[in-house]
């Protein structure tokens, strides 16, 4: 059986889409995400729950119509959400308008076996395994996309407008450095080792 991450892998989809400044942003209001945030996980001194959002980024336009992005993409949330206390689910959200208002495609990331480990100044590594990917498309685009991507890595999947499917990730271990604050969450490149820097955009916690 074929899996989505060795083809497309989340973090670098994170790194494109953190090169936007983030002035041309405009600040997270809500939640966002539909995924119910469960559990606290302690990384160093601070504890890690609830929803973590960035803010609303134009940036995601410039990856329209290649990898997993459907072309009328033109904005997206980068998420964090701890779903247990050894869990996350980082997450791709996608809209067809500027602002992140109207839904084109969610992406997200199940990891679970979430274990923390040595320090690096204030960058703790960690390691995870790849669970999950659910994808819930809500535009005839995105579906389409999707349904053509799916078929190019090898996958028989096809998607629902408005129901999220689940497909079962390679299982496989990977490394990250985390980033956490009293409010905020950032992390790198997921790798077979662990990485040397941050490459996240900034995530406030939102909420829950």
């Amino acid at each position: 059986m074929k899996y989505l991450i060795p083809i497309i892998t989340f973090s670098l989809i994170f790194l494109s889409c953190a090169k936007k400044d983030e002035e041309d942003s405009t600040t997270a209001t809500s939640c966002a995400t539909d995924t119910t945030a469960s559990g606290s996980i302690t990384v160093g001194s601070e504890t890690m729950s609830g929803v973590y959002l960035s803010a609303c980024n134009d940036g995601f336009a410039s990856s329209a119509g290649s990898s997993i992005f459907p072309s009328d993409v033109k904005s997206g949330y980068s998420v964090v959400v701890v779903t247990g206390d050894a869990a996350i689910s980082e997450e791709i959200l996608m809209y067809t308008d500027t602002a992140c208002s109207t839904p084109s495609m969610t992406w997200k990331k199940g990891r679970t076996e979430f274990t923390v480990g040595s320090a690096s100044g204030s960058n703790y590594a960690v390691t995870y395994k790849e669970a999950t990917v659910k994808v819930k498309v809500s535009t005839d685009v995105a579906k389409s996309h999707m349904d053509t991507f799916a078929q190019t890595v090898g996958l028989s999947e096809t998607f629902t407008k408005g129901t999220e499917s689940t497909i079962t990730d390679d299982q496989g271990t990977k490394h990250n450095l985390f980033l956490v604050t009293s409010t905020t969450v950032r992390h790198a490149e997921a790798a077979s080792s662990t990485p040397s820097a941050l490459d996240s955009m900034v995530m406030t916690k939102a909420c829950q």
